[in-house]
């Protein structure tokens, strides 16, 4: 008895055994097969370490708070609760003190604590272009600064 029999016995009136069942089963397991081959393949493949390439920083800390601080003082932007209130976001922030992190790969991350929630900027650091960083994550009101 071979495994053919044993995985699929010839059925039916006349004999064969390559109907439905048998190509269900058939994919099935060649599927099966492939998905290990797969596995084992990506393993060796893709095991090594990669290391990307560190882009130095040009600037230092000092000079990424100023244009953040003028990103700040052209915003204007609705209250927690009541929209039509309007907030001066350099006003806002004028007395929090702001940390900044080089993040490797040619930009700043810039963050500041305010009423509970923490807020974060990104700087290029060739350009100093500063736009607003979308990781809050946070069930408290927040102001869009």
């Amino acid at each position: 008895m071979s495994l053919l029999d044993t995985i699929a016995p010839p059925r039916g009136p006349n004999r064969t055994r390559y109907g439905l069942i048998f190509f269900a089963k058939t994919s099935f397991f060649v599927g099966v097969a492939l998905y290990g081959v797969f596995v084992l393949v990506s393993f060796f493949l893709f095991d090594s370490d990669r290391e990307l390439e560190v882009i130095p920083a040009t600037r230092v800390e000092s000079e990424v708070f100023a244009p953040v601080m003028e990103f700040l003082d052209d915003r204007t932007v609705g209250a927690y609760a009541d929209p039509d209130t309007k907030l001066h976001c350099g006003t806002e922030f004028a007395d929090a003190e702001f940390k900044a992190e080089y993040l490797n790969r040619g930009s700043w991350r810039v963050n500041a604590f305010y009423n509970r929630v923490r807020y974060y900027w990104r700087v290029d650091d060739v350009t100093l272009a500063v736009t607003r960083d979308p990781w809050i994550k946070t069930n408290n009101p927040t102001i869009q600064c």
